[in-house]
C-alpha cells in the first residue's frame, strides 16, 4: 500500500512483557504503521521499576526486531565437519524440508528410546514465554525427570544449589530481602536489587525505596562494582569462602552470644527432632514420623502431635527411645558450629576477625528477636534482617553448604518469610477473582514444604540415589540436582558406563541455547555434541549453531511473540516477592513475524502432532492448570494451535474477565498479606538439619564403591559445613590468581552482545569488555589499563582480554563480565567483544558440587602479557 506508507495510518501502544532478560517486566510498545518504535514501562505495575521504569536492556529491546542479521529462513548445514572455526556452509531450505527431516528423525529415535533426544531450554528466551511447557514437552515424549535437558549456563552457573535450598526452605525458586520492612541486609554474591537477578527492576525499585528509608546493606563480594559499589558497606572476600564466614558468625551468635529465636527454631524447623547415634531421625515405629520431646508433658511424641505451646518442644536434652539414646538435632548443630572460629574464618576468607564479629553483632541487634509488627490489622513476628545469596556464592563445588550456611544466619533469628526477613519468591498464588487456577505450597513428609510449582523436578521429597540411570543426566543417581551437569563433565563416558546409562543421545532439539560457550571448557562440550544431530530455533546463528547445529529454524523475537502463558507460569520466578498486588502480564505480539520466522511453541506443537505425542502433552497441560471444565479441557485427538490453547486456558484462569485481560494485556488483583508472610500460617518445618543427606550418602557411597566412581560424598552431611572449593586445591606459585565472572547490569547472558544500543553503552563502561584486576597488584606485575593479557588455567586453556584496573577488587582475583569473547560470523556486533569466562572453567567431576551438580565458577589462573 504505497499511498499509506507516506503517512501515519497507525500509531498505537501495545501492552506486553519485556524479553530483555528473564524477569518479564510489564512494558508497552509504541507501534507506528505496523513497526515497533519505542518501549516504555507500564506505570503502576509491580512488574517493573519506579513508575513503570524499564532498564537499559528493556529500552534497547526494540533493536532485536530490527536487526538485519536475523535468521529469517530455515538453514541446513552442508559441511559434515563440525567444530569451532569450521564453516557450516549454510543452505537455505523450506520449512517443509526442515520439518520433514526433523519429524522423521524424531519418530525413529523415539521408537527406540525417547531419552536419546536431548531438549534445550534457557533462562532468557523461555522465561518470557512458556518455560514450564518445555518440561511438559519432555514428559509427553516419555522422558524421565528432566534428565535430558541441556541448559545454556542457567542452572549450572546460577542455581542448582540455590534453587534446591530455595525450594526446601521457602517453597520457592529463589529468595530476596523483604525490602519494604527490612533494616539490615547481607548480600553474598548476589546483585538482587542492583539491576540483575530475578524480578530485576522490581527489586531495584523496592531496594531504592528501602535505601531511601535508611537501611544498611552489607555486600560480601570479590569486587566493588554493581552490588558492592551501591552498598552501604562493601567487604572484599575470596570467591567460594562465604560459608566459612557465615559459619563463624553462626557459631559466635549461638555459642558465644547465646542468642537465637527459640520459638522459631522449635516451631518452624526440624531442630527439635530427635536423632540417634547415627544422626538419623528417631521415628515412630508405626507412622514413621520423626519424634520430639514435649517438656511440659515429659513425653516423646510425633513431631506433629498436638502440644499446648510450641515452646514445649525440647531443643536440648538426652532421651531414650526403644533402647536407643537420642537428642534433639539442635544439639548436634550447636556442637558442630564450635569448630568454626573467627580467626579460622578470617584466614580462609581474608575478612578481618573484628569485621566478622562486628557484622554478627549488628545482625543480632537488628534482628529484634521477639518483636512483632501489625500490618493491616494482622500481627506477625518482626525480624528486619535478611541474608541473601545467589549465583556468586552458590556457584562453587561446595555450593549446597554455601547456601545452607548463609541461610542458617536467618534461621537462628527467625527471619524467614516474615516482615523484614528473607522472603521466598511468591510461593503461593491464589486464583484470580472469578478464575480457577492457583498454585499452593503444600506440606510433605517430615513437615517439609513442597513448592506449588517448580522448574524441573521438585526438591522434596527426594528419591533415593539409584542405578541404573535412565538418561545421560543421571538424575536417578543425583536426585538433588535441579538440572544435570553430567553432559558437560569430562569423564561423562566413564560415568555413564559405571552408572548403567544405555540411552546414548542421537539428537538435540529445542530453542536457542548457546551451550557450547556458556557452560565450561568449549572444546570439551564440542567433542561430545558434535556427533549428535542438532536442531535449534534461534533469532541469529549463535556460536553453538555455527559449531555444531545441523538445522537452524528462524524464531521470532519477543516483540513478535504471542505468549499467553508467560507470567501465569512464571509468577514464582519473576513476580514481586514483596507485599504488593499481583500484576500478571501477557506477552502480546506487537508486530508480525519477520520473514519466515515462527514462534518456537508453534513449532513444538507441530512436531508433537506429527510425531504422535500430542495427546500426552494435552493431558499434562490439563493436569498442570487443573482444568475441570469439560468444554475447556484439551481432549485426545485435538490439536489446537498455541493461540487456540490460550483462548481456553485464559478462560479457565481468568473466568469472565478473560477477554478484558487479553485486551489490556495484564491482570491485577490483591495479594493477601498472609501469602507473602506465610511462615507462621502454614504448619511446616525447615529441614535445617539435612537428615535426608545421610540417607543419600549411604546410597551414594555404596554405589560409588560398587562401580568404582570417585566422588566427594563427604559433602552429604546434615549440618552446614565448610568444604574447600576445588579452585583452592589448584593454586600454586604459577597459577596464583583466582578468576571469577560476574553479571554486568547491561547484559543478559550473551544475547545482548548483539544489540547495537547496548553495545554502544558497553563501550562507554570501562568494565564490560575488559578483564579487571586490583590496581596495586597490576602495578606490581607491570600491567596497566589497556594492556592485552592472557588468562590461562592449569589445563592449558586460555582467554585473551584487556586489563582494567580498579582499587575495589580483592587483590587475589581476576574479574570477567559475563559471556563475551564471541565469534559467530552472523552476529557481527557481538563478534570479538569482551572475553569469555566460561571457556577457562575446567570441567572434571571434581569441579562440581557432588550433591547438586553446581560447577565451580572460580578457577586458578596465571595472568601474563599477550602480544598485540
Amino acid at each position: 500500500m504505497p499511498a499509506q506508507s507516506e503517512r501515519i495510518w497507525e500509531d498505537v501502544w501495545v501492552n506486553t512483557t519485556c524479553g530483555g532478560c528473564y524477569c518479564g517486566c510489564g512494558i508497552r510498545v509504541r507501534r507506528v504503521n505496523g513497526v515497533p518504535v519505542k518501549i516504555e514501562g507500564i506505570p503502576g505495575s509491580t512488574m517493573g521499576g519506579e513508575n513503570g521504569g524499564v532498564c537499559g536492556k528493556g529500552a534497547a529491546g526494540i533493536m532485536y526486531y530490527h536487526d538485519p542479521n536475523r535468521v529469517t529462513k530455515p538453514l541446513r548445514r552442508t559441511n559434515p565437519e563440525k567444530g569451532i572455526g569450521v564453516d557450516p556452509k549454510w543452505k537455505e531450505i523450506s520449512w517443509d524440508e526442515a520439518m520433514d527431516e526433523i519429524v522423521d528423525r524424531m519418530k525413529k529415535i523415539m521408537a527406540d528410546d525417547p531419552h536419546k533426544i536431548l531438549l534445550t531450554n534457557q533462562t532468557q528466551r523461555a522465561s518470557d514465554g512458556p518455560h514450564n511447557h518445555l518440561y511438559f514437552y519432555g514428559a509427553a515424549m516419555g522422558q524421565h525427570a528432566n534428565g535430558c535437558f541441556i541448559i545454556g549456563g542457567g542452572s549450572l552457573h546460577c542455581g542448582n544449589a540455590a534453587h534446591m535450598m530455595g525450594g526446601l526452605i521457602h517453597g520457592a525458586w529463589s529468595i530476596a530481602p523483604d525490602w519494604r520492612y527490612t533494616k539490615y541486609v547481607l548480600k553474598f554474591g548476589s546483585s538482587k536489587g542492583t539491576g540483575s537477578g530475578h524480578s530485576a527492576m522490581t527489586n531495584a525499585r523496592l531496594r531504592a525505596q528501602a535505601m531511601e528509608r535508611g537501611i544498611k546493606e552489607v555486600v560480601f563480594d570479590p569486587m566493588c562494582n554493581f552490588a558492592g559499589g551501591k552498598a552501604t558497606e562493601w567487604i572484599p572476600i575470596l570467591p567460594g569462602t562465604d560459608s566459612a564466614l557465615a559459619l563463624a558468625m553462626c557459631n559466635y551468635i549461638l555459642n558465644e552470644l547465646n542468642v537465637y529465636d527459640a520459638a522459631y527454631l522449635k516451631a518452624k524447623t526440624n531442630l527439635p527432632y530427635l536423632i540417634g547415634p547415627d544422626g538419623t531421625y528417631v521415628r515412630d515405629q508405626d507412622s514413621g514420623k520423626p519424634l520430639i520431646y514435649d517438656e511440659r508433658e515429659k513425653k516423646i511424641k510425633e513431631y506433629d502431635a498436638p502440644v499446648q505451646d510450641y515452646v514445649d518442644y525440647a531443643l536440648e536434652g538426652e532421651f531414650e527411645v526403644n533402647g536407643f539414646r537420642c537428642r534433639p538435632a539442635f544439639m548436634s548443630l550447636r556442637e558442630h558450629l564450635k569448630q568454626f572460629g573467627m580467626k579460622w574464618a578470617s584466614e580462609i576468607t581474608t575478612v578481618p576477625e573484628e569485621t566478622i564479629r562486628r557484622i554478627a553483632e549488628e545482625w543480632v541487634e537488628n534482628a529484634q528477636i521477639g518483636s512483632t509488627i501489625t500490618i493491616e490489622g494482622k500481627t506477625f513476628p518482626y525480624r528486619p534482617v535478611a541474608a541473601v545469596t545467589f549465583r556468586g556464592a552458590q556457584g562453587h563445588s561446595n555450593g549446597i553448604h554455601q547456601v545452607a550456611a548463609i541461610d542458617l544466619l536467618c534461621e537462628l533469628v527467625g527471619a524467614e518469610d516474615v516482615p523484614g526477613g528473607t522472603l521466598g519468591w511468591p510461593s503461593i498464588r491464589r486464583k484470580y477473582p472469578g478464575g480457577h487456577y492457583e498454585r499452593m505450597t503444600t506440606v510433605g513428609p517430615d513437615g517439609v514444604v513442597i513448592p506449588g510449582v517448580f522448574y524441573s523436578h521438585v526438591p522434596w521429597p527426594p528419591h533415593k540415589p539409584q542405578v541404573p540411570c535412565k538418561d545421560i543426566g543421571c538424575v536417578d543417581f543425583w536426585p538433588h540436582a535441579t538440572l544435570s551437569h553430567v553432559p558437560y563433565v569430562k569423564e561423562r563416558e566413564e560415568i555413564w558406563k559405571k552408572l548403567g546409562v544405555t540411552a546414548k543421545p542421537e539428537m538435540v532439539f529445542g530453542l536457542s541455547c548457546n551451550f557450547i560457550i556458556s557452560q565450561c571448557d568449549w572444546q570439551a562440550t564440542v567433542d561430545y555434541f558434535k556427533d549428535l544431530f542438532v536442531v535449534q530455533m534461534d533469532v541469529w546463528v549463535n556460536e553453538t549453531d555455527q559449531a555444531i547445529a545441523d538445522i537452524v529454524l528462524p524464531d521470532v523475537t519477543w516483540l513478535e511473540k504471542d505468549c499467553w502463558s508467560s507470567e501465569i507460569d512464571a509468577y514464582f520466578f519473576s513476580g514481586s516477592p514483596s507485599y504488593e498486588d499481583w500484576y500478571c502480564h501477557m506477552q502480546k505480539a506487537v508486530a508480525k513475524p519477520v520473514g519466515e520466522c515462527r514462534f518456537f511453541m508453534d513449532v513444538y506443537l507441530e512436531v508433537a502432532n506429527r510425531v504422535g505425542f500430542r495427546d500426552k502433552y494435552n493431558e499434562i497441560v490439563n493436569k498442570y492448570y487443573s482444568i475441570e471444565d469439560e468444554d475447556l479441557k484439551f481432549k485426545p485427538g485435538e490439536q489446537p494451535t498455541w493461540a487456540e490453547m490460550g483462548e481456553r486456558v485464559l478462560k479457565w484462569v481468568y473466568g469472565d474477565d478473560a477477554e478484558k485481560v487479553k485486551e489490556q494485556g495484564y491482570a491485577t488483583w490483591h495479594k493477601p498479606i498472609e501469602d507473602t508472610y506465610w511462615r507462621w500460617e502454614i504448619d511446616s518445618r525447615v529441614p535445617l538439619y539435612m537428615e535426608f543427606l545421610i540417607h543419600a550418602r549411604n546410597e551414594v557411597e555404596r554405589i560409588c564403591k560398587e562401580v568404582d566412581l570417585e566422588l566427594d560424598y563427604e559433602q552429604y552431611t546434615p549440618n552446614a559445613s565448610w568444604f574447600q572449593p576445588t579452585t583452592y586445591k589448584e593454586l600454586d606459585e604459577e597459577y596464583d590468581m583466582i578468576a571469577f565472572s560476574y553479571r554486568d547490569v547491561l547484559h543478559t547472558n550473551n544475547t545482548t552482545f548483539q544489540n547495537p544500543m547496548i553495545d554502544e553503552v558497553s563501550k562507554l563502561c570501562p568494565y564490560t569488555y575488559t578483564v579487571t584486576m586490583n590496581t596495586d597488584v597490576a602495578k606490581r606485575r607491570g600491567l596497566e589499563d589497556g594492556d592485552l593479557v592472557w588468562v590461562e588455567n592449569r589445563y592449558g586453556t586460555k582467554e585473551k582480554g584487556r586489563i582494567k584496573t580498579m582499587q575495589g577488587q580483592h587483590p587475589k582475583t581476576i574479574g570477567i563480565a559475563g559471556q563475551g569473547g564471541l565469534w559467530a560470523d552472523m552476529r557481527p556486533i557481538a563478534k570479538g567483544k569482551g572475553s569469555n569466562f566460561c571457556k577457562i572453567l575446567p570441567t572434571y567431576l571434581r569441579h562440581y558440587d557432588p550433591v547438586t551438580g553446581n560447577i565451580e565458577t572460580s578457577v586458578a589462573v596465571k595472568v601474563y602479557r599477550a602480544e598485540e
